[in-house]
């Protein structure tokens, strides 16, 4: 998302209208046109970032851009639909994969190879038709993952199944909830889509690890880790979010408890501590400090020092699993 963000910094964020282009992945909740979340998105949280306007000659004169055939890079790459070339190239990894750790990494190379029509696009009208991509990438490997364990373990599969079709009605809202802050740029389609991608990618990792047990796949590893994700119950009213923060090894955090507390602020891995997935945590007000503990299963927070007026000190809160 890091990569996103400064692309945009330094293209400048402009809100754009008008007619779509080419056959871009829909992307629940989002107009990949103009960057505003659909009303039909569960749980759609208020802003308090601001539009960046331009004129109508400014946005006239960008739309004419993204449908110049002379801008750098081949034009098609930005109209083309990708579906079926993502699925086949699914089917050859699993195919030729030695074992799912090197499937996920091949998979992960994929998801990379999609993302960079993004980081690559001319402009930002092209940039929001072709973030979805990555999406596609990571949805195909859960459906393969899925296809898999139904020949593997026809018993347990209809759970298994009926968990991810669960689970999968709430990444809307998740994802929204991820990058509220951006609800009103034109950079919001882009920031939604990857949140998305990153909720099925950990999805998969999810599945891999269960049909790894199935097989006996004893060295199975996943190929990448980070604090970042949705903590907690998707469907309850309790979750921790930690997303990348705009410096590095920074993360934006939202700690939202029962629906009556919500405490947003910052961290960093806490170099006071011999475990290299804490943070150590401060509120936007300074009125909260405390830790978070990262693992595999969820995350732990704990108060350190506070004003009393949201959480007490000495306080923890657990939120179960991550997503």
């Amino acid at each position: 998302m890091k990569k996103y963000v400064l692309a945009m910094l330094l293209a400048g964020s402009v809100v754009l209208e008008g007619c779509a282009i080419g056959s871009a992945p829909y992307v629940e909740g989002v107009n990949l046109t103009d960057g505003a979340s659909d009303e039909n998105v569960e749980q759609s949280n208020d802003s308090e970032a601001g539009d960046d306007a331009v004129s109508a000659d400014d946005t006239a004169a960008e739309d004419s851009a993204v449908t110049d055939e002379s801008v750098d890079g081949d034009y098609e790459q930005f109209t083309k639909d990708y579906t079926d070339d993502i699925k086949t190239k699914v089917t050859e990894i699993t195919a030729s994969s030695n074992s799912l750790t090197d499937e996920l990494t091949s998979i992960v190379a994929l998801y990379d190879e999609y993302d960079s029509l993004s980081t690559n696009a001319p402009n930002q009208t092209a940039m929001n038709e072709v973030c979805g991509w990555g999406t596609v990438v990571w949805k195909e490997e859960c459906l393969s993952l899925l296809g898999r364990m139904e020949t593997s373990d026809p018993a347990g599969y209809q759970d298994v199944k009926s968990e991810y079709d669960n689970w999968e009605k709430y990444v809307p809202a998740m994802a929204q909830k991820m990058c509220d802050s951006y609800a009103d740029g034109s950079i919001y389609p882009v920031i939604y889509s990857y949140n998305t991608a990153m909720r099925y990618k950990r999805y998969a990792y999810i599945l891999a690890s269960s049909l790894a047990d199935i097989q006996g796949e004893v060295t199975f590893s996943f190929p990448d880790s980070t604090m970042c994700g949705y903590y907690g119950d998707y469907s309850s009213d309790s979750y921790l979010i930690i997303t990348e923060g705009m410096e590095s090894g920074s993360y934006d955090i939202v700690i939202h408890i029962d629906d009556t507390k919500e405490i947003r602020g910052w961290g960093s891995v806490d170099e006071n501590s011999d475990d290299s997935e804490v943070i150590a945590f401060t509120s936007d007000d300074a009125a909260v400090e405390g830790t978070i503990d990262c693992f595999a299963l969820g995350a732990t927070f704990y108060v350190s020092a506070s004003d009393g007026s949201i959480v007490s000190q000495e306080e923890s809160y657990d939120f179960t699993f991550k997503y």
